[in-house]
């Protein structure tokens, strides 16, 4: 086999030097002369020129071959590639919130309705979809007495479930709300107040994401209803926003009263990078895989926006696993996304008779119209500080960013861990030195929590390494490293 061309190790193309030596070797031995005598002839002048256009020919066809596979090709040609395995490239996509909106009943919010964070800079979310805020769909309300001019009794309900107070005849507006407000206090979903000064009886969800229909009484109305309706941001993006953030109405109905942010978000993307776009061809190539667990972690990972990890776990024993799997069961641990897309590809791709495992539960309608009660489980983070000690290279500087680019580096490798990925931060190192040059050598210590509040100390910084169980996930920000000198 020819040392060039397509080789036992890819593509191996001639150099012009290499062409232009065959080429002169070639005319030498047919002549009877050397005509590599002199480099200024007319002769070498046209040998140069025919074997550059060579040369660029060979390097077309290395380019046509590197085209053809997902490891090497880039721009569009990776977009081709990787469509033979059935994998796109993820295009940019925006945030959503569940945003909390109060307002008077039946108020309608059209595609025109913005609201922002109280953040500086301030962030600008929108209806992509109409929505109303609506008793139908309420996950707090207040509620007040219409008229007490009758012993009717006084009706609440809720998912058809009936809270009624029967009123004696001197009873006023307070007595009634007090009196509902005992009865819903004994309900384990809501909980129940009363505003004695304006005589509004307020109802809350205990799940904060939940929503529920409430259906009065003549003799009960609305003050106010809150409704979770998802806002998109303006921006493409993981838009990341802390809770009761998003407060700010910028435009909406006159009736629209306050927004806030109480629930997870969905978190959007940049468009994927070649980069990225090879990564996930890695996870996502096994969408047309008879193997179960590999299927459905693949199309978690391709159909769900906002999912950051799956680890998908099974027990195909007769017995309970010590993790507490069930027999021939499936736990999938996943984070982020949006829970009932999660449980719709765990459905479509499990096979019959596999029972799902986890705390988070989804109710799907099956294919006959009986309930599927799907389940999962989210991860618990592991919180991780870091200190990162450098020594100075003694022949190259330092950047001036050097603190900036090491916990870039750091924080990139960490977003890659999935859930049950331990933290081997000697993993982290060739990211570390190829990000930021000017390093002779690096000392990593760590500490880690599952409580996001803990302040580690000086002394705290312990860990070499870290195990992860199945059910975790570590995470980190560059808030959370800290970049040190020690030569």
């Amino acid at each position: 086999m020819s040392e060039y061309g397509i080789t036992e190790r890819g593509v191996n193309i001639k150099r012009l030097d290499t062409i232009m030596d065959e080429v002169h070797t070639g005319l030498s031995d047919g002549w009877g002369v050397n005509t590599r005598l002199n480099p200024k002839s007319k002769l070498n002048v046209l040998v140069t020129n025919f074997s550059d256009k060579i040369a660029e020919l060979w390097e077309l066809g290395k380019g046509i071959y590197d085209s053809m596979y997902p490891s090497s090709a880039e721009g569009i040609s990776l977009d081709n590639a990787c469509q033979f395995g059935g994998t796109v490239r993820e295009t940019a996509a925006r945030s959503y919130y569940p945003i909390h909106c109060t307002g008077v009943d039946g108020t309608p919010l059209d595609t025109s309705t913005i609201i922002a964070s109280a953040t500086n800079p301030q962030t600008n979310f929108v209806l992509l979809n109409p929505a109303t805020i609506t008793r139908s769909s309420f996950n707090r309300a207040t509620v007040k007495v219409v008229s007490t001019a009758s012993t009717a009794a006084y009706t609440v309900s809720i998912d058809g479930t009936l809270f009624s107070y029967t009123p004696k005849s001197t009873d006023g507006p307070k007595e009634v709300l007090d009196g509902l407000k005992t009865i819903l206090a004994a309900s384990d979903e809501f909980t129940a107040s009363v505003d004695t000064e304006n005589l509004l009886l307020s109802i809350e969800a205990v799940d904060e994401t939940a929503s529920y229909a409430m259906i009065l009484t003549e003799n009960l109305t609305t003050d106010t209803v809150t409704s979770i309706i998802n806002f998109a941001s303006e921006q493409n993006g993981d838009i990341v926003l802390p809770y009761e953030a998003i407060t700010n109405i910028v435009q909406g109905h006159a009736d629209f009263q306050g927004c806030t942010n109480l629930c997870p978000y969905i978190a959007g993307r940049q468009e994927e990078t070649d980069r990225e776009l090879r990564q996930s061809y890695v996870d996502k190539i096994f969408n047309r895989s008879s193997r179960m667990l590999e299927s459905i972690r693949s199309a978690i990972l391709q159909n769900v926006q906002g999912v950051k990890s799956v680890a998908p776990y099974e027990n195909d024993t007769n017995v309970t696993d010590k993790y507490g799997r069930p027999p021939h069961s499936v736990e999938i641990v996943v984070d982020g996304g949006d829970a009932r897309e999660i449980a719709q590809q765990i459905l479509a791709r499990k096979a019959g008779g596999i029972s799902t495992f986890g705390s988070e539960e989804v109710s799907l309608p099956g294919e006959y119209g009986e309930e599927i009660t799907i389940r999962f489980n989210r991860p618990t983070y592991v919180y991780t500080w870091m200190r990162v000690g450098i020594t100075q290279s003694g022949v190259e500087d330092l950047p001036l960013n050097y603190a900036d680019r090491i916990k870039d580096a750091i924080v990139a490798r960490m977003d890659e861990l999935n859930c049950g990925d331990d933290i081997v931060p000697q993993k982290f190192l060739d990211a570390i030195y190829g990000s930021c040059p000017g390093i002779s050598y690096l000392d990593i210590t760590m500490f880690a929590s599952t409580d996001e509040a803990d302040t580690p100390t000086t002394d705290s910084y312990t860990l070499r390494s870290k195990t992860i169980s199945a059910r975790e996930r570590a995470v980190t920000s560059e808030t959370m490293i800290e970049v040190a000198l020690d030569g």
